[in-house]
Formats: structure tokens, sequence, C-alpha cells
């Protein structure tokens, strides 16, 4: 087993670098927090949007919190651009993605779209997809 300290190295080096250092939501910079079970560094306002996922999204402060061993491994595996390779695979081009001087409502809607409803991973096969060309 690391030391929380390594771990907290770790996590801090990872959200160094490029694609982790901007939100995986709303692209603000220097993302303090993770949510653990998607693999991403998101900031402040959208982690308390992740809160409200909870059967989806567990967040921790990459900061302040103890990191378990195989969370870093996680994260060192995931980090924002293989998780957006997944959740944001079909978005279509018309398609409106928050930014963070954006209002939260916005960006909870395109959490909620991204990772609750996971409308844009191309898995699902209905009409709306085929129209979208993403099946």
């Amino acid at each position: 087993m690391a030391g929380q300290g390594r771990n907290n190295r770790i996590l801090l080096d990872l959200v160094q670098q490029a694609g982790n250092d901007l939100c995986a939501d709303c692209a603000a910079p220097e993302p303090d927090w993770a949510s653990y079970t998607l693999g991403v560094f998101v900031c402040l306002n959208c982690s308390g949007m992740h809160r409200n996922l909870p059967s989806v999204s567990r967040v921790k402060s990459i900061r302040l919190d103890y990191w378990e061993d195989s969370l870093v491994q996680f994260m060192q595996q995931m980090g924002n651009t293989a998780a957006k390779a997944v959740f944001e695979k079909c978005v279509p081009s018309f398609y409106y993605r928050p930014r963070h001087h954006d209002c939260i409502v916005l960006k909870d809607q395109w959490i909620r779209a991204k990772y609750e409803r996971r409308e844009f991973t191309g898995e699902r096969n209905d009409f709306l997809h085929v129209v979208l060309g993403c099946f």
C-alpha cells in the first residue's frame, strides 16, 4: 500500500497533465475534485452536481481527501481524455457544451445527459442516434 502523501502527489501530477488540467464538464481551469467512479477531474461547482448523482458519480477532493491506492490507479488509467472518448463519443456538432461561466442549470443538464443518461456514448440504437449518425 502506497502512502497517502505519495497518492496525493500522483493526483496533483495527474491534474496538471493536458486534458486533466481543465474540468471535464465545463473546462474551468485547475480542477480540485475528481469523480473516482467515472475517472474525471472536475471543478468545485461541477463536483456539487456530481454529488447529486450518487448512483453514477462519487467525488473527492484531490487535495483534502484520503485516496485509496485502487482509486488512484483508476484515475491514472482514465482521466478526462479517456473518459471523454467514452462519454462524449457521439455529441452532435450542434450541441452546446457548457463553459465554466454558464449557469448551473446548463451545466447540470449537460452532466446528467452525459453521465446519468449516457446520451452521447453511442450505446443506444434508437431513432435519434440513427438520424444523428451515431449508432
